[in-house]
């Protein structure tokens, strides 16, 4: 079993110059990483079904990863959440849904 999950949306940017280094560190893990002509990972896509160690994963590319990316995803519940990169850091940032007042 597990707790299934998709993604909905990311801006996500590696340099050029660490697009070897965020590869080989994510190897078998269920994400696909776009190149740009340069050589710049400039997207990703989420190719598996189930939530795993990604949070543990994207902290440790997080140094590679360019200020302001993130990743948009929703769980089977309809739980949202973001991991938003800054700073060298991967935070998980969950959605606060609200309803305005009638």
């Amino acid at each position: 079993m597990g707790y299934c999950m998709e993604m909905k949306g990311s801006k996500f940017f590696v340099p050029t110059e660490h697009t070897g280094r965020v590869y080989a560190m994510t190897q078998g893990q269920p994400y696909d990483f776009q190149l740009d002509p340069d050589g710049n990972i400039t997207e990703l896509e989420f190719i598996g079904e189930k939530l795993g160690n990604d949070l543990e994963m994207f902290q440790s590319i997080a140094p590679y990863v360019q200020d302001g990316s993130y990743i948009w995803m929703i769980g089977e519940d309809g739980s949202q959440w973001r991991w938003v990169f800054q700073s060298g850091v991967c935070r998980e940032i969950t959605a606060k849904v609200e309803w305005p007042d009638e």
